[in-house]
């Protein structure tokens, strides 16, 4: 009986475990399932965006390359020696400019210059598929003034590129067969304010289209504003439009509905995006991934698979450690889950907390953080496809965009202070690191990120470390500085500089007879009327009681001069509250070869006391010494 009792219950015990390792077997398996389902789901999401976003690359480097060529022809002096003589030797080496650009861009297979009145007056033709390329004889060539691409050109501005609708080649009134995708783009031809013509290319897109055609993942199309194909998996649905052969989206997709087509989303697994500022040429072409049914099938058809085998092992080894086993698997279930969750969490708190933007090669935005649109006051779409100049305060040199585009489309990292200002006109300060994107090879730069801090508080502190209380001009501290920043670049670089000292004559009288205030009050007056006339780059300060100093970067003596000569006369002729009309003896100075600044300021102060002797209201400079 005990025997039977010991059987019974190891029987039981082995039933219970078999019991519990099925049920987390099924639990598990089912969790499993859902989780690589959502997670595939989720990976799918984002994959179309990164498909959508290498498509729009592919397309936007594709017809960069067009326009660069159009430049590089416009720009070039032999064209340029053309247009304004139009002699047969220059139309001759034009001819063969023509032909070096078209060996060097092989989709190009037409290539024209009209003049302003629309006649032809260079045109090279490729034949198809081939090297071929042949100049258009005189005779041949022809008016095309009434064609809407010359029309619509004309209605451009200068140094913009029109782009016509991407539409099937037609030779002598009827489609090419094979069918020839073709896409146009010209620009207006001026030089030195004068319009002689219009530079028009046709490219071929065959190349292009297949390129977006191939994907492991999805099936692209590409759909006009009609809801015609103009890309299709199979070929033979695509130009509707041109050969009327019935194929729409609203055929292939009959569920979808036109609010659904103008959506981002028009049913599972399947994504639209648009391409007009990809595709600038008002034909709205839009961008449609669908997920290939063989890759959703081999998605679940690999889920099912893993969960029946994770389901099968754990049931077989729950008869001998189904006690010990099931509670690894919890956790590890368990784990999954809370780094699945800290993942995210992680990159919410990343896009809340850290100020980061995106922007393509085309200069134009595709991506900012929440972090970002919090201290601009800008929402994330109305930031999308703008280009960063949209935050520029206007108060920082242009040099300094200059140097951070030089360096970033160079392939080299930028750092430095960013003064911008939000959607409401306040300024906020960025400390910014600006990151080149590089494709996988390297060789080429995609796009480009930025990572910056807010330092306006820190900004904020400096400025007012370095101003002048009752003035709000720089004081002496910042002056200081200013100076021995610019003896540097001008020991360095030879960067020339000169220095501006003032004074307010019988400013004591003006204390005297009217008190501290009114004394203060001319001070102010006096600090506004240098900033008026100063100049951005102009570094203008209190140098200590009523005298003030201007450091004129990148300024010789005879600029110098001239503006102070302009500073004392607006002071002369300007109507204080009080004391009405007030005078300034001022010394001015360019940096020589021998100074260091005591050398400098001891010169310009002797110049200043040269002009308050000589009777005041004067200029006394290195000119009159």
């Amino acid at each position: 009986m005990k025997t039977k009792n010991i059987k019974l219950l190891y029987i039981q015990n082995i039933i219970l475990f078999l019991v519990f390792g099925a049920a987390v077997a099924i639990v598990t398996t089912y969790l499993n399932f859902n989780l690589n389902f959502e997670l595939e789901q989720k990976k799918i999401d984002k994959n179309s965006i990164y498909v959508s976003n290498m498509i729009k690359t592919k397309i936007n480097n594709y017809l960069h390359k067009v326009e660069n060529a159009l430049l590089a022809i416009q720009k070039n002096d032999l064209f340029i020696d053309y247009i304004q003589n139009q002699d047969q030797n220059s139309k001759n080496i034009v001819q063969n400019l023509f032909i070096n650009s078209m060996y060097n861009n092989e989709n190009f297979f037409q290539l024209r210059f009209l003049d302003k009145n629309g006649i032809e007056k260079i045109r090279l033709d490729r034949k198809r598929h081939t090297n071929n390329i042949f100049v258009v004889k005189d005779e041949k060539l022809q008016d095309k003034s009434k064609r809407y691409y010359f029309t619509e050109t004309l209605n451009s501005k200068s140094g913009e590129y029109w782009h016509s609708k991407l539409d099937l080649n037609v030779e002598n009134g009827e489609i090419e067969k094979p069918l020839k995708p073709t896409y146009r783009i010209s620009t207006n031809v001026y030089y030195k304010g004068k319009f002689y013509g219009i530079l028009i290319v046709n490219v071929e897109m065959t190349k292009l289209l297949t390129a977006l055609r191939n994907n492991n993942q999805f099936l692209v199309y590409l759909i006009d504003n009609e809801g015609n194909f103009i890309l299709n998996p199979n070929q033979n649905k695509e130009w509707g439009k041109y050969l009327n052969n019935g194929h729409t989206v609203f055929s292939e997709f009959p569920d979808i509905s036109e609010d659904a087509f103008s959506s981002n989303t028009f049913n599972e697994f399947g994504y639209i995006f648009p391409l007009k500022d990809t595709f600038t040429n008002n034909e709205n072409i839009r961008l449609l991934l669908k997920v290939k049914d063989e890759y959703l099938k081999n998605v679940k058809t690999d889920n099912i698979s893993y969960a029946y085998t994770l389901g099968i092992i754990i049931l077989l080894i729950s008869l001998p450690i189904g006690l010990i086993i099931s509670y690894p698997v919890s956790k590890i279930y368990m784990t999954t889950n809370k780094l699945y969750s800290e993942n995210l969490r992680y990159i919410d708190t990343i896009d809340k907390y850290v100020i980061t933007m995106t922007v393509g090669t085309n200069k134009k935005i595709t991506d900012v953080s929440s972090a970002l649109c919090n201290v601009s006051g800008y929402k994330k779409e109305e930031l999308i496809g703008e280009k960063p100049s949209i935050f520029k305060s206007g108060e920082m040199d242009d040099k300094v965009y200059k140097d951070l585009w030089s360096k970033i489309t160079n392939g080299f990292v930028w750092s430095g202070d960013l003064q911008n200002k939000t959607k409401d006109g306040s300024v906020y300060w960025l400390k910014t690191n600006i990151l080149p994107n590089l494709s996988f090879d390297n060789k080429v730069v995609e796009s480009y990120t930025s990572l910056s801090e807010d330092i306006t508080d820190k900004k904020q502190i400096e400025i007012i470390s370095q101003t002048d209380k009752l003035t709000q001009l720089y004081n002496r501290v910042k002056l200081d500085e200013s100076l021995e920043n610019e003896m540097n670049r001008f020991t360095r670089h030879n960067d020339i500089f000169s220095i501006i000292l003032i004074d307010i004559d019988k400013f004591k009288s003006v204390n005297d007879n009217y008190g501290h205030q009114v004394g203060d009050s001319v001070l102010i007056e006096l600090s506004k009327i240098l900033k008026k006339h100063g100049r951005k780059t102009d570094i203008v300060g209190r140098w200590g009681g009523e005298e003030f100093m201007i450091i004129c970067i990148d300024t010789d003596i005879k600029g110098a001069s001239h503006f102070a000569q302009n500073l004392r006369a607006s002071v002369e002729e300007y109507k204080f509250d009080v004391v009405k009309h007030k005078t300034i003896s001022v010394g001015v100075t360019e940096v020589k070869r021998t100074d260091n600044i005591q050398t400098l300021i001891k010169r310009v102060d002797e110049y200043l006391y040269e002009a308050k002797e000589n009777g005041r209201n004067k200029v006394i400079s290195d000119l009159e010494s």
